[in-house]
């Protein structure tokens, strides 16, 4: 048998990349003026080409700006204050623009059902409007920053098989949207919600409440329950670490710790993914509340008790919903997906 001939063969040419991989030339210190102008342009943009079809029907409920309204909580100024204050803010809480869209969902919800279920404002008017604001607050986002890990879907996490899960995603959106049905649906049926709204509003029409059902305000509020779900639930799923990346804690037994042991336990030696959850409903409610009162101050006789105690019911149901989501989203600490 003749030997193997070994052939020599010479190195491969080695043809350089056409184009190197480049970082964003634009300083970070002007990312957040330039959201800032994005957003508030393309808002007046939007406004601007919507009032060629759109009836003034938002005009005609909202407050006519006097001298003393100049340094109010509501005032135009103001407005504009906690719309930079709200672009800031996310872009410090490394926020995409998925998450971005749902928090303005959720913010803008509640105004939106009382424009529609007491004011009389068409859906179309209504629908513009939060969309308005959705693209304002979205676009600039998702031109300056990449999406977060949560929203990669190849990217590794413990718990990627929950938020990849079709049926774990719907139904934890359900479950949100569920929640909002039985706060309102209840305060509508038991006469307390529209008795407050009556004291402390100009409602000029109690028609639509007492037409409600059920289904009515699920067509209504289904997409704030999908918004639920993506900036409640999905953070704190992604934020459980993988397994053998947690640091160990001490053992607790409540048998013989101190109350200050017992506090600092159940609030800073709980696992990441319900700290995530609170950080992520504490935000949503600050939003929420503080928006939701300064919108409804811009309406024909609101009084400040009227509009704080209506962002408050919808901050009760958030918090139903986040402790929903703190057990529906338990994980067992041992187990590994397939």
């Amino acid at each position: 048998m003749a030997p193997p001939t070994v052939i020599e063969r010479e190195a491969p040419d080695v043809i350089p990349r056409a184009h190197k991989p480049t970082r964003s030339r634009l300083p970070p210190v002007l990312r957040v003026p330039i959201l800032i102008s994005l957003n508030m342009g393309i808002n007046a943009l939007l406004w601007e080409f919507t009032s060629n079809f759109l009836t003034p029907e938002l005009g005609a409920i909202s407050k006519v700006p006097n001298e003393g309204d100049v340094t109010s909580f509501y005032s135009p100024v103001a407005r504009i204050a906690m719309r930079w204050l709200t672009v800031c803010m996310t872009w410090y809480l490394n926020y995409d623009f998925y998450d971005v869209s749902a928090l303005t969902v959720l913010t803008y919800a509640p105004f939106t059902y009382l424009l529609t279920t007491f004011y009389e404002i068409s859906s179309l008017t209504a629908a513009a409007n939060i969309c308005i604001e959705i693209l304002s607050f979205a676009v600039p986002t998702y031109l300056l920053r990449s999406r977060s890990v949560v929203h990669k879907a190849n990217a590794p996490l413990r718990n990627r098989f929950l938020l990849n899960s079709t049926q774990v995603q719907i139904s934890s959106s359900l479950l949100a949207t569920g929640v909002y049905v039985v706060v309102i649906w209840g305060g509508l049926r038991s006469g307390y919600l529209n008795l407050f709204l009556v004291r402390h509003f100009d409602i000029p029409t109690l028609e639509a409440a007492h037409l409600e059902t059920p289904v009515s305000i699920v067509m209504k509020i289904i997409v704030a329950g999908v918004a639920a779900k993506a900036f409640l639930l999905n953070p704190s799923f992604a934020a459980q670490p993988l397994s053998g990346t947690q640091t160990p804690a001490e053992d607790f037994d409540p048998a013989t710790a101190t109350l200050p042991e017992t506090i600092e336990y159940n609030l800073y030696n709980s696992d990441k993914r319900k700290r995530t959850l609170v950080q992520q409903t504490v935000i949503l409610n600050a939003f929420l509340f503080v928006g939701t009162v300064q919108r409804c101050m811009t309406l024909n006789g609101t009084e400040l008790m009227g509009a704080s105690g209506y962002a408050g019911v919808w901050v009760v149901a958030n918090m139903v919903i986040a402790l929903w989501y703190g057990w529906v989203g338990d994980t067992s600490a041992d187990y590994e997906p397939l």
